[in-house]
C-alpha cells in the first residue's frame, strides 16, 4: 500500500522517490523491486472474476447480493469463496438490493368483530366538528 502511494506520487512527479521512501521508512530498492514485479496470478484471476461479476450483475436484473452472485459463479464452475466475491463486488462498487422487512401491524383476535359503520359511509358534514372518522 505504501509502495502504491509512492508510485502514484512518483508518476505525478510531486516528490523524488528517494525522499518519499526515506520519509515513509521503506527502502528505495524495495520500491523499485515492487514496481518491476509482474502482476501476480491472483491479481490476474481477480481481474477475470471482476469482469465476470460485472456481466452477471447486469444480466441478473434483481441486483444480486454476494450469496446469489457466489451461487451463480459456482453454477458456472468458478470455485471461489464468498469473502472473495464480497471483496470483488465492493471493489467494483456493486451492491445487492436490500428489501425492507415487512412488519405486520394489525393482528386480529380469535373472533374479530367488525366495527360498526356509525355514519353510514356519508362523509359530508353540515358544520365543522360534526362528524369525525378515522382509519387504523
Amino acid at each position: 500500500m505504501i509502495f502504491a502511494a509512492i508510485a502514484d506520487w512518483a508518476d505525478k512527479r510531486e516528490y523524488p522517490v528517494e525522499f518519499m521512501c526515506a520519509e515513509l521508512g521503506v527502502s528505495t530498492s524495495g520500491f523499485y523491486a515492487w514496481r518491476s514485479r509482474p502482476v501476480s496470478e491472483r491479481a490476474r484471476a481477480d481481474e477475470v472474476l471482476l469482469r465476470l461479476i460485472g456481466v452477471l450483475f447486469d444480466r441478473l436484473k434483481g441486483n444480486p447480493g454476494v450469496r446469489r452472485m457466489h451461487a451463480e459463479l459456482a453454477a458456472q464452475g468458478h470455485r471461489v469463496s464468498r469473502k472473495r466475491v464480497w471483496r470483488l463486488m465492493r471493489v467494483a462498487g456493486l451492491q445487492g438490493r436490500h428489501p425492507r422487512a415487512w412488519k405486520r401491524t394489525t393482528i386480529p383476535g380469535e373472533r374479530p368483530v367488525p366495527a360498526p359503520d356509525l355514519i353510514g359511509r356519508d362523509f359530508t358534514a353540515s358544520k365543522r366538528d360534526r362528524r369525525w372518522c378515522g382509519d387504523i
